[in-house]
């Protein structure tokens, strides 16, 4: 076991030094870094995500397309549909590549895929920014007992992979870094994206979801039955009075 941990934290190396050495003969690569910030806008299980994306790079990047790469956990989704309406007013393109059950709690549901394309906006020399707000649902997640763990559950979506396809990007000596992702402006074709380095000076976002408290399940159960019977013997009582007599 030792020597197969070895070995592969010796591949693990030299695929790392491999990465190193082809992106610092690569330009574009090397002196390109995005700056990735993020804010959950409003409350409860339905919010607005926004994304901020600021890069640095002596390339002319107004002929590029700019791709941010989400991948949200099982706690959280976006809904394409959403999206779609979203677009026509001035939201990003988009792909999902799968089908989202918006009804499924967390304990039963995928991570989600997310691919959104805009074009940065010019705001001085060497600086671009690319700035977008996406509606994003919290799943239900299972309730649980509230005398051995905390009720509420942190869902944290984190900082997502940016790319860029140009016209020319970088040239022949960075084509060894291309990256098959989907296509603009909805996939599901896969195009050659270069991957730009990314930072945050911030953690990533995180949402805090209630659950359900099982230590008072007797109580609810007993309320919710109570409540049902003394509704049906009101609703009996009141048919049996106003019944209407036969002639």
């Amino acid at each position: 076991m030792a020597c197969i941990y070895i070995i592969s934290q010796l591949v693990a190396f030299v695929v790392t030094l491999a990465s190193t050495s082809l992106a610092s003969t690569c330009p574009m690569v090397q002196k390109t870094n995005a700056q990735v910030e993020r804010r959950l806008l409003n409350e409860g299980f339905h919010r607005d995500l926004e994304t901020t994306v600021f890069i640095s790079s002596p390339e002319d990047l107004q002929s590029c397309i700019v791709l941010i790469k989400d991948i949200f956990p099982s706690g959280a989704y976006v809904d394409p549909n959403q999206l779609r309406f979203n677009k026509a007013f001035g939201g990003p393109d988009f792909h999902v590549p799968q089908v989202i059950n918006v009804e499924t709690p967390e304990h039963q549901s995928p991570r989600v895929f997310a691919y959104f394309f805009k074009r940065a906006l010019h705001m001085e020399d060497g600086r671009w920014l690319v700035n977008m707000t996406i509606p994003v649902h919290f799943r239900y997640h299972r309730a649980r007992s509230g005398a051995t763990y905390p009720l509420e559950v942190p869902v944290r979506l984190q900082h997502p992979a940016v790319f860029l396809q140009c016209e020319e990007a970088g040239g022949e000596v960075c084509r060894p870094l291309l990256q098959l992702e989907p296509c603009p402006p909805s996939g599901p074709e896969q195009c050659e994206w270069l991957p730009v380095h990314t930072f945050s000076t911030t953690e990533a976002v995180m949402g805090l979801i209630p659950v359900g408290n099982t230590d008072s399940l007797d109580t609810v159960l007993l309320a919710t039955t109570s409540i049902t019977a003394g509704a049906t013997l009101l609703i009996l009582a009141a048919l049996t009075k106003n019944r209407i007599p036969r002639s």
